[in-house]
């Protein structure tokens, strides 16, 4: 993905301390209920922009545990993660403090992690690299409380909402976003371009642009 932001554009962000925010879509359910729609999402990322900006990433998605409350504003801390990427249509189960794999799920797109641990309150969630600007930052996507002897189950979208936001780390909780624009960036697709509208404040595809 390309942003493209012009002088105009980065004065007014700027000058209110506002950074460009990503949020990766992610369907999420526990058990076989569907999770609520949360008031919050997971800035994926947040930086300071520069006039051209690119944004790339593999397809490559991470397991993790935290304890951190899930509350406005809480920059989700990684207590445990996977050491190495997840594979849809597996269970991970988290016990004595570490992700192991076990059995096949009956969700074979799904990536299925499990809540083994009888002590504690944990929430999981899926955590998923990317370069921006020549920096790679591994960061959570979504995240959901699970009970013990529970099953999440995570199905990441192709959709990308880009925003303005003042919160300044990724992972951070933020309100759901009311005025994101949103793309599907397939993987394996050509790379969407993105315009900065310096009068609305608003993100926009480029005409011409491959999404």
């Amino acid at each position: 993905m390309e942003i493209q932001i012009d002088s105009q554009g980065l004065s007014n962000i700027y000058n209110a301390g506002q950074l460009v925010t990503l949020v990766r879509l992610v369907d999420q359910s526990v058990g076989s209920d569907l999770v609520a729609a949360s008031s919050l999402s997971v800035a994926w990322q947040a930086f300071a922009p520069m006039q051209n900006n690119t944004v790339t990433w593999a397809s490559d998605f991470y397991c993790f545990a935290t304890t951190t409350p899930l509350v406005m504003n809480a920059v989700i801390e990684m207590n445990t993660q996977s050491a190495v990427p997840i594979r849809p249509g597996y269970v991970y189960a988290f016990t004595q403090g570490v992700f192991v794999q076990q059995k096949m799920s009956q969700s074979p797109k799904s990536y299925v992690v499990a809540n083994a641990m009888p002590a504690g309150s944990y929430a999981f969630g899926l955590a998923q690299a990317a370069v921006v600007n020549n920096v790679s930052i591994l960061a959570p996507v979504c995240v959901v409380p699970v009970l013990y002897n529970e099953t999440a189950y995570f199905n990441p979208t192709a959709v990308i909402a880009t925003f303005l936001s003042t919160e300044n780390a990724p992972g951070t909780l933020l309100p759901e976003p009311s005025n994101a624009f949103e793309i599907a960036v397939a993987s394996g697709s050509g790379r969407p371009m993105l315009g900065f509208n310096d009068q609305t404040n608003l993100f926009y595809e480029l005409s011409g642009s491959a999404s």
